[in-house]
């Protein structure tokens, strides 16, 4: 089983018998203490970060976005369900620096899905069908679609 090392932090221990809930704590943030599935990850939210459409805007906009990444990663990568967690991981990661529009943070991520109760009921695999019923669900599949493609969920 791989323990997660965080500093004196309730979360999630991903190990080869599924998620357990357990205290952790983390000896250093060196890259060599990362998992390999851990920097694919990284590099996928990065490459996400900076990402533009079609017409050159940033895919991902605002930090509500933060949702459909934690519901990816939650889902099909074994991230915590917890999104105190998820968000302790998240920053453990450390990922590039990004403006404070789209800074992760709990109170955004935790109001995402009741503005897109839809998308709560459903995994980021089903979005989709969702993706025409507003600007705020296009942008959460935007964001969960590129994130899949990167790290091989979906094809």
């Amino acid at each position: 089983m791989a323990i997660i090392i965080r500093g004196d932090v309730k979360g999630d221990v991903i190990g080869e018998g599924g998620v357990k809930n357990e205290t952790h704590y983390h000896y250093g943030k060196e890259e060599g203490s990362m998992t390999n599935a851990d920097k694919d990850i990284r590099a996928a939210t990065e490459e996400l970060l900076e990402a533009k459409d079609e017409s050159g805007e940033p895919i991902f906009r605002n930090k509500k976005q933060w949702w459909a990444v934690y519901r990816v990663l939650a889902e099909y990568c074994n991230f915590p369900s917890k999104m105190t967690a998820f968000v302790a991981k998240m920053k453990d990661m450390e990922l590039k620096e990004v403006d404070e529009k789209r800074k992760l943070t709990y109170d955004s991520l935790s109001a995402a899905p009741k503005e897109l109760p839809l998308m709560a009921t459903c995994a980021p695999s089903n979005w989709g069908t969702l993706k025409d019923r507003s600007e705020n669900y296009r942008q959460q599949y935007e964001v969960a679609d590129f994130l899949m493609l990167k790290l091989g969920i979906k094809s």
